[in-house]
């Protein structure tokens, strides 16, 4: 796969990455686009010198970005049809879309953040957050610094990694789990915060 990548890339440079990025979370067949690797490769052919890393850069961001707001808008108007339906796509969605909701949950917000660092999950996420009923702009603020996390994650694994494919594999799999315990940890101080603020003082509670 990275193999066919690096020439694909080669050929039609950064568009190709924009695209892959718009298609992996505007619909269900992104499951198949594994956009995120060809920001890696990109990165790795930007280094010597047959690509623009800036190019690069704002390719994945600008078609995350548009991915993003398009599948959220495609799961407000006919999420609960594609993932529910009774065909291929839904099927091969089903599971996924499971994780997603269980990512959600209570406080879908944040989940928005930390489901685009997770594969699978961020592909799902943008039409589940549109069928939740989270407003756009609120959706917006949240997935805007997970897609950012998710672009600077692939571009260093495009750094660290070199012509080593099979250690372009390894990283990513190390630094998607070191994202998500990271975010989790966050997640994790930011509810227990909350917490200590509703809960009464000593002081009150004697009173």
């Amino acid at each position: 796969m990275a193999a066919s990548l690096e020439l694909w890339l080669t050929t039609y440079g950064p568009w190709l990455i924009f695209v892959m990025a718009i298609l992996e979370t505007c619909f269900i067949t992104g499951l198949v686009v594994p956009s995120g690797l060809a920001t890696a490769v990109g990165t790795v052919l930007a280094t010597q010198g047959e690509l623009s890393l800036q190019q690069v850069v704002m390719a994945a961001l600008a078609g995350g970005w548009l991915g993003d707001a398009l599948g959220y808008w495609v799961g407000r108007a006919s999420g609960e049809a594609l993932l529910h339906g009774d065909h291929r796509l839904a099927r091969m969605a089903a599971p996924h879309h499971e994780r997603v909701n269980r990512f959600l949950g209570r406080h879908p917000v944040y989940s928005v953040t930390v489901a685009r660092w997770v594969s699978f999950v961020r592909t799902l996420m943008p039409m589940a957050a549109g069928m939740s009923g989270i407003r756009f702009g609120i959706y917006l603020m949240y997935e805007l610094p997970g897609l950012v996390g998710w672009v600077a994650l692939y571009v260093a694994v495009g750094f660290l990694a070199g012509e080593s494919w099979e250690v372009v594999t390894q990283i990513i799999g190390v630094g998607g789990t070191a994202a998500f315990a990271g975010a989790g940890v966050v997640f994790w101080w930011i509810l227990r915060r909350k917490g200590s603020d509703r809960s009464p003082s000593p002081s009150a509670s004697d009173g």
